[in-house]
């Protein structure tokens, strides 16, 4: 279903979940990332 789904515009990430604060910390940074890498590009 991933392999479907995903797309250059969207993809997905896989967060292990075996550890909450870990994951979550996880979501945020890949937010920021991409947050980051979109504003480069459209400078």
């Amino acid at each position: 279903m991933i392999q479907k789904t995903s797309t250059e515009n969207a993809p997905w990430t896989i967060v292990e979940g075996n550890d909450k604060k870990y994951a979550r910390l996880k979501v945020l940074e890949t937010v920021i990332e991409r947050i980051k890498e979109e504003l480069k590009k459209r400078k």
